[in-house]
């Protein structure tokens, strides 16, 4: 299923990471700066010489990278276009295990603001989405690196469940071919742990599958729900 149809992308070339959120890349023969929104260490992508898919950007950057070739299709890296995708895909209906609407965006809980305050029915439950793009075999995984932002998320949502309120976290997994979910231990070990707890507690832990067709420009939903291996 489409989800987002987006401009015509320009087909660029990895130089190599400046910071959290500029990558250097070659765009027609020049060096160019892209915007990149993810600040996962992204190290299987950010290589030199892949190719990647950037759109226009206005600002400091004149580029912004959305996408890195991978298997059948190309990984969406972008977090804001993996947002934009869960909203379509919630408005679509194409998430049977999420019937809801967006009561509201970026609802402050404790000392973080999450994602979304969603109404599903008659109940309001908090979500907070992770952007999941890290490959081991058929698994996505998250994080690809220690995330104390992460971390602090997960315990907002325990807090809510434990007092009685409806949570959910939810893994987007941007990356073609893949059919579960596991968080990546290495990466954190203390958030694993972290999420294991959640779900004893009672936060919903989900995921969910899309991909970059460059061909199209355009982001699938591959699998609308994915096993979830704690």
């Amino acid at each position: 299923m489409e989800l987002l149809r987006l401009g015509k992308p320009e087909v660029c070339t990895i130089i190599r990471r400046l910071n959290r959120f500029v990558v250097e890349v070659e765009v027609g023969g020049e060096a160019s700066l892209a915007r990149i929104t993810n600040t996962g260490r992204l190290l299987e992508y950010l290589v030199r010489g892949k190719t990647g898919y950037c759109l226009p950007n206005r600002g400091k950057t004149s580029h912004r990278l959305i996408a890195v070739e991978d298997v059948e299709g190309a990984a969406l890296i972008d977090t804001d276009l993996q947002m934009r995708s869960f909203e379509e895909a919630l408005g679509k209906g194409a998430l049977r295990w999420a019937p809801c609407i967006i009561a509201s965006r970026n609802p402050r809980v404790g000392a973080s603001r999450l994602d979304y305050l969603l109404r599903c029915g008659e109940e309001l439950k908090y979500v907070e989405l992770k952007s999941a793009v890290l490959r081991e075999d058929g698994y996505a995984m998250y994080p690809d690196c220690p995330t104390a932002r992460g971390r602090r998320h997960i315990a907002e949502l325990i807090k809510i469940a434990e007092a009685g309120g409806r949570a959910m976290i939810v893994f987007v997994a941007a990356l073609p071919r893949v059919q579960a979910f596991k968080p990546y231990v290495q990466g954190d070990p203390e958030l694993a742990v972290l999420l294991r707890k959640a779900a004893e507690r009672g936060v919903e832990v989900r995921a969910f599958s899309v991909h970059y067709d460059p061909a199209e420009s355009a982001v699938l939903l591959d699998r609308e729900e994915l096993e979830v291996a704690l």
